[in-house]
């Protein structure tokens, strides 16, 4: 299946943003670029009478070929690198978009919490907190399976009114807890944080103020009781 624009964007961002140059590797194509600028390649010769000048158009050819690729790889590696955050931000927007149009929000719809939780179950490496929140406003309405930052997510889908939440569920690098983070892409918005081991980011058209409002439960609702 091929890639959209969005996808093969997200794709190279990530890659420049994991895997930095060699040290000196700008330079040296830079310099090589300037070379392949003044140098004249020897195949081009004067046009002597009765010669085809098919190999100076060539050669010609061949030449500004190499100049455009050198440019374009100057200009990939003096990019300044994307932030893994930002990456990761566009990824969970475009999720978030892509199940919204393709009407796939659930792989289980259930607005059951026993339902739902289990049937993540054999499907991922981890047990992913299923919280209900119907009585503050925020009822589930399922759950599915999704891809992010390299691996298999869960994919919890919640409601506000007309409004659909994502939320995306995957163990954290870091065991620490991180408080929530507000940020806005493509005219949604986002808020992650991390807590009990699991990462997790929640995406929806809601303003700030309620996507807030609904983090804060959902932490509170999957904090760790103390006996």
């Amino acid at each position: 299946m091929a890639m959209s624009d969005d996808e093969l964007g997200m794709l190279v961002r990530r890659h420049a943003a994991r895997h930095a140059p060699p040290e000196g590797l700008a330079g040296r194509i830079g310099r090589a670029v300037r070379a392949e600028a003044v140098a004249v390649p020897a195949s081009v010769q004067p046009v002597r009478p009765g010669r085809s000048p098919r190999g100076i158009w060539q050669a010609l050819a061949w030449f500004g070929t190499g100049a455009a690729t050198a440019w374009g790889l100057a200009l990939v590696l003096l990019a300044p690198p994307v932030p893994p955050l930002d990456v990761l931000a566009e990824g969970v927007t475009a999720n978030h978009v892509r199940s919204l149009m393709a009407s796939h929000l659930a792989d289980v719809a259930s607005s059951d919490q026993h339902t739902v939780k289990p049937w993540f179950a054999g499907k991922l490496d981890f047990s992913p907190p299923v919280v209900d929140l119907a009585a503050e406003g925020f009822p589930l309405t399922g759950g599915r399976l999704d891809y992010l930052d390299g691996r298999t997510v869960a994919a919890l889908v919640y409601r506000s009114g007309p409004h659909v939440i994502n939320l995306f569920v995957w163990p954290a690098s870091d065991a620490g807890a991180q408080a929530p983070v507000l940020s806005t892409r493509q005219g949604y918005q986002l808020v992650r944080w991390t807590q009990g081991g699991m990462q997790a980011w929640a995406v929806s058209d809601l303003n700030a103020a309620e996507l807030q409002t609904f983090a804060a439960l959902l932490r509170e609702r999957s904090a760790p009781r103390t006996p």
